[in-house]
């Protein structure tokens, strides 16, 4: 059977998920395809607009708030590690609303807080900030959380 052609492969790569154009550059290299290659492949992709590292970091930050519940400062380093540049991580992160972010960590905490009803209530708040501090929410938000739930 003939190898596919690096854009052929780089179309099958992107009918998984997105990615962003180092995460496909990784892969093409990975494959063993020539770098002049890679580099028109990547080109006519990024002219055509399937890998946008722009789009890919908001809708990356989205679902990651939402469902997968991680805070902005843990988006960012995954983001970066995905090969975002930093300057679209950091953008993208600041556009996420604090209400939003404090939303989630709120819901993330109810859901383990039910697990946590036979400790102390200094074990529950350590592992608490330790959960939400893990997961890359704000000290702000944290803060915010844990002295609401105290007063409660």
């Amino acid at each position: 059977m003939p190898r596919k052609s690096a854009f052929e492969y780089a179309l099958k790569l992107l009918g998984y998920r997105a990615k962003t154009e180092k995460e496909l550059r990784l892969k093409l290299v990975e494959k063993k395809y020539q770098p002049e290659e890679i580099e028109v492949v990547l080109v006519k992709l990024a002219k055509i607009g399937l890998i946008d590292d722009q789009k890919f970091a908001v809708n990356y930050a989205q679902d990651k708030l939402s469902i997968n519940r991680r805070g902005p400062r843990r988006i960012y380093i995954e983001l970066i590690q995905r090969g975002v540049a930093k300057e679209i991580a950091d953008q993208v992160t600041r556009t996420i609303n604090k209400e939003d972010e404090l939303e989630v960590a709120q819901t993330l905490l109810n859901t383990r807080i039910r697990q946590w009803n036979k400790l102390d209530p200094l074990a529950k708040k350590r592992r608490a900030v330790g959960l939400l501090s893990r997961r890359g929410f704000s000290p702000q938000t944290i803060h915010q959380l844990i002295f609401n739930r105290a007063e409660e």
